[in-house]
């Protein structure tokens, strides 16, 4: 059986914790800090485990990784590999075109987004190409959802009661 592991975290150490708990730079970190409050807070690496479903393993390894590094060690290591197209900041910037601009406001004639007018509002904001099908992909990552306009009147129902009511007593409709 192997050798009990605690970690007593000092006062500067629990403040460095907190902030990355309250701001980490991933969701992984998160996990990590909490991995070592618990065991800063006395929990056994069992039940550590079991709160952050990781293995006994992976928490003794976060848990000694802090012994040796301190709160440097649990954050993200930097990745090899091509960059990621849609940086946060063109995250944000597409989530508040989506969610609160109109492509009015760029000099577009369409009334609503796709893919490929956000791909060319990136070119403009940020100097920065970017594939229609990178946009669609990334917004499907983010449960937003591409597809083509369909008329409807359902908002004009929810807004005014009725709505659909007079508008089936017009001819032809």
């Amino acid at each position: 059986m192997r050798q009990p592991l605690a970690v007593r975290a000092t006062r500067s150490q629990l403040k460095c914790l907190q902030k990355l708990y309250d701001d980490p730079d991933s969701p992984w970190t998160r996990t990590r800090v909490q991995m070592v409050i618990l065991s800063h807070d006395g929990y056994p690496i069992t039940e550590i485990a079991a709160i952050t479903q990781q293995s006994d393993e992976t928490v003794r390894r976060w848990l000694h990784r802090f012994r040796l590094e301190g709160c440097s060690g649990l954050q993200e290591a930097p990745r090899s590999g091509r960059p990621p197209a849609i940086t946060p900041a063109i995250e944000i910037f597409l989530r508040g075109c989506i969610e609160h601009r109109s492509p009015h406001d760029f000099g577009f004639v369409r009334a609503t987004w796709t893919a490929a007018l956000l791909a060319q509002a990136i070119q403009q904001r940020f100097q920065r190409r970017v594939t229609p099908e990178c946009i669609r992909q990334h917004l499907a990552r983010v449960e937003v959802v591409c597809r083509r306009p369909t008329w409807t009147v359902k908002h004009m129902a929810q807004q005014q009661p009725g709505y659909a009511q007079k508008k089936a007593l017009l001819p032809g409709f």
